[in-house]
């Protein structure tokens, strides 16, 4: 459920939020309301950033790829944390950073990971021939350590 606030901003903060409304064809209200929601989140997850991508917004890891994206690679690493930073050049830091998001938000970054699903399903549609190839992640052995 939604709660009324008002806030007073300075004229060019104002002017600008109506600018960002009018050209995402959204009210001033939708837009303000989204910024605070992000400005809390970055607060609380201070390695997270929002980014748009084709006009919609998604959570990332500042200056790196999309939270989604990080968890889509954890998920084959089981979680481990140095293994997923090694693999996608972060600090463990970010990585831990991006879980701890994805807990809270999981609901978000599993859309995500299904639109992204349905991207191989659409793109078959239209390239019959399309295959899809996977690499497997090898484990370390006591054997290799």
């Amino acid at each position: 459920m939604s709660q009324p606030v008002t806030v007073r901003l300075p004229e060019l903060a104002a002017e600008e939020l109506r600018l960002i409304a009018r050209r995402e064809h959204r009210s001033i209200s939708e837009i303000g309301a989204r910024f605070i929601d992000e400005g809390l989140r970055q607060h609380r997850f201070p390695y997270i950033e929002f980014r748009s991508f084709n006009g919609e917004r998604h959570a990332c890891i500042k200056g790196a790829l999309q939270v989604w994206q990080l968890i889509m690679v954890a998920k084959d690493y089981r979680g481990d944390v140095n293994k997923i930073a090694e693999h996608l050049d972060l600090k463990p830091e970010q990585v831990k950073a991006g879980l701890h998001y994805y807990e809270n938000h999981s609901e978000e970054i599993d859309q995500a990971l299904e639109e992204n699903d349905l991207g191989y399903e659409c793109l078959k549609q239209m390239l019959p021939n399309l295959q899809l190839s996977s690499v497997s992640v090898a484990t370390e052995t006591k054997a290799d350590a």
